[in-house]
C-alpha cells in the first residue's frame, strides 16, 4: 500500500519541474519562435508532461529499466516541445537541456540525503510532504548557483556571434554526464539507499563542480575563439581600409603629378600648332591620353563600404589582366554593418583574384553580381579557377596559402549565418561560384550599431 498521497507527489514533481524549466528557457527567451502566450504555452505543456510521466512512475512503478525507457520518453517529447519554442541551434539548446537534467539529478539525491538526516522514518517512502519541503530547502542552495552561471553565459554569449558547428559537438559533453547519471540512479541497488550515504554525496557533489568546471571551459573558448574571430575580422576590415587608402593617396600623387607636367604639355602643343605640324600634335595628344589614360567608372554602386572595396579590386584584377565585371545595385542604408560588408566582398573578391592569378593559361574572369530587394541582400562571385579547393572532414575549405581551413573562407560563412542568411559554393565549368543570401531586418538593433 502506498504511504504517500497524489497531492504530494503532485507538489514534490512541480517543485522538482517548475524552477528547471524556467532556468532552461532563461538563456533562450530573447530568441522565441513564437508570442509570450504561444511560449508560456510550450512552457505549460513541458511542465504538464514532466508531472504526467512522474505521476505514472510513481504510482505504476515497475522494472528500473520501464522508468527509464519512461523517462527517455519524457526527455524525447520535451526536447521537441523544447526546440520547437526558440529559435537557436539544436545543439546549443541540448547542451544546456542537458546540464539541467544533471543539475535535477543533483538536486533530487541532495535533498533526499537531506530528507534521511531530518526525517528518517519518512525518507524511504518516497513522496511524502517531507520530500518536498527538504526538496525546497535544497533548490534555492544548487539553483542560485546555477542561475548566475546562465546569467554570465547568456550575457556573454550575446555580444558574440558564434559559429554554427562548434554547437555539433559540445552537446555530447553534458550528455555523457547524463548517463553517468542515469547508470547511478537506475542501475543496481536502490537511489533512495544510494543517496542517504555521505560519500556519496560527496562524490555527487565533487562529480558536478568538475561538469561545471568543464562546461565553463567550453563555454569560454567559445567565446575566446569568437573573440579572435572578431578581431581577426575587424584587421581585415582595417587592412582593406589601408589598401584603399594606399590606392588614394596614389591617385591623389598621379594627380598632382598630372597638374605640374599639365603645363609643359601645353606648352609643347601650343608650339606645335603654332608651327603647323597637324600631325606630330594629333600624335603628341594620342601619347598624353595613353599615359594618363583614366580608368573605367570609379562608381559600382552607391554603397560607399562596397564601392571602395569593389575600386580597389578592379584595380588590382587591372594589373593582373584580369576580366572584371560588375553589376550592382546596393544602397548606403542598408542595416548590414560596415565591418561586414567589408569582411564579405573584401574575403570573395580577394579569394577570387588570387584564384585568377594562380591560372597558367588564359586570362582570369571575375564576374560579380549583387542586389537588395525586399529584406534580402544577395550576391554573387564567379571566377575561373584551375585547383578545385579541398574541404576537411568538417566540410570547410582548406587554405592554399597555409595549413588549416581558409580564414577568410570561414570568416565569410560566420557573417552569412550572423544574418540567418545561406551561402552555396559550386562550380561550373571553369567557373568557381559563391552565391550567398542574407536576410535584412531593420529592427535588428545589434546589426544596426555596428555600422
Amino acid at each position: 500500500m502506498r504511504s504517500f498521497s497524489f497531492i504530494e507527489v503532485f507538489a514534490y514533481n512541480l517543485l522538482r519541474a517548475f524552477p528547471l524549466m524556467m532556468l532552461a528557457f532563461y538563456p533562450f527567451y530573447e530568441k522565441k519562435r513564437f508570442s509570450f502566450p504561444v511560449t508560456v504555452l510550450i512552457y505549460n505543456l513541458i511542465i504538464a508532461l514532466w508531472l504526467v510521466i512522474s505521476i505514472i512512475n510513481a504510482y505504476f512503478n515497475g522494472s528500473r529499466i520501464r522508468m527509464g525507457v519512461l523517462e527517455a520518453i519524457c526527455i524525447i517529447l520535451i526536447a521537441i516541445l523544447y526546440a520547437s519554442a526558440f529559435k537557436t541551434h539544436p545543439g546549443k539548446m541540448l547542451f544546456f537541456c542537458f546540464m539541467l537534467f544533471n543539475v535535477g539529478y543533483m538536486v533530487t539525491m541532495v535533498s533526499k540525503f537531506l530528507e534521511g538526516f531530518l526525517f528518517p522514518d519518512l525518507v524511504l517512502d518516497g513522496y511524502r510532504w517531507s520530500a518536498s519541503v527538504c526538496l525546497a530547502v535544497t533548490t534555492p542552495f544548487i539553483l542560485i548557483p546555477v542561475f548566475c552561471f546562465f546569467k554570465w553565459e547568456k550575457q556573454m554569449i550575446e555580444e558574440i556571434s558564434e559559429p554554427a558547428y562548434v554547437w555539433q559537438y559540445c552537446w555530447l559533453v553534458p550528455v555523457t554526464f547524463y548517463l553517468i547519471w542515469s547508470h547511478e540512479f537506475y542501475g543496481e541497488g536502490d537511489p533512495i539507499l544510494w543517496s542517504l550515504h555521505v560519500n556519496h554525496i560527496g562524490y555527487i557533489l565533487i562529480i558536478n563542480f568538475g561538469a561545471f568546471m568543464v562546461y565553463y571551459l567550453i563555454l569560454r573558448m567559445i567565446k575566446d575563439n569568437a573573440d579572435y574571430m572578431k578581431l581577426r575580422e575587424e584587421n581585415h576590415f582595417l587592412s582593406v581600409e589601408l589598401m584603399q587608402y594606399d590606392g588614394l593617396n596614389q591617385r591623389i600623387a598621379l594627380a598632382r603629378q598630372g597638374r605640374h607636367d599639365l603645363r609643359h604639355h601645353i606648352l609643347t602643343m601650343e608650339n606645335l600648332l603654332n608651327s603647323g605640324d597637324v600631325e606630330a600634335l594629333r600624335s603628341y595628344i594620342t601619347e598624353v591620353g595613353d599615359k594618363y589614360e583614366l580608368e573605367g567608372s570609379l562608381t559600382f554602386c552607391s554603397n560607399r563600404t562596397v564601392n571602395g572595396i569593389l575600386t580597389y579590386f578592379a584595380g588590382i584584377a587591372n594589373q593582373n589582366n584580369i576580366e572584371f565585371s560588375v553589376n550592382i545595385g546596393i544602397p548606403e542604408d542598408i542595416p548590414v554593418a560596415k565591418t561586414d560588408l567589408s569582411i564579405l566582398f573584401g574575403n570573395l573578391l580577394e579569394n577570387a583574384i588570387e584564384a585568377c592569378q594562380r591560372l597558367n593559361s588564359g586570362p582570369g574572369k571575375i564576374v560579380v553580381r549583387g542586389q537588395v530587394t525586399g529584406n534580402t541582400l544577395t550576391l554573387a562571385v564567379d571566377n575561373t579557377y584551375e585547383t578545385i579547393p579541398e574541404k576537411d572532414i568538417r566540410g570547410r575549405f582548406r587554405s592554399m596559402k597555409h595549413s588549416g581551413a581558409g580564414i577568410g573562407t570561414e570568416s565569410v560563412k560566420n557573417i552569412v549565418s550572423r544574418y540567418n542568411g545561406v551561402i552555396q559554393f559550386e562550380t561550373r565549368g571553369d567557373l568557381f561560384c559563391v552565391s550567398a543570401m542574407l536576410y535584412l531586418q531593420e529592427s535588428d538593433q545589434s546589426v544596426l550599431v555596428k555600422g
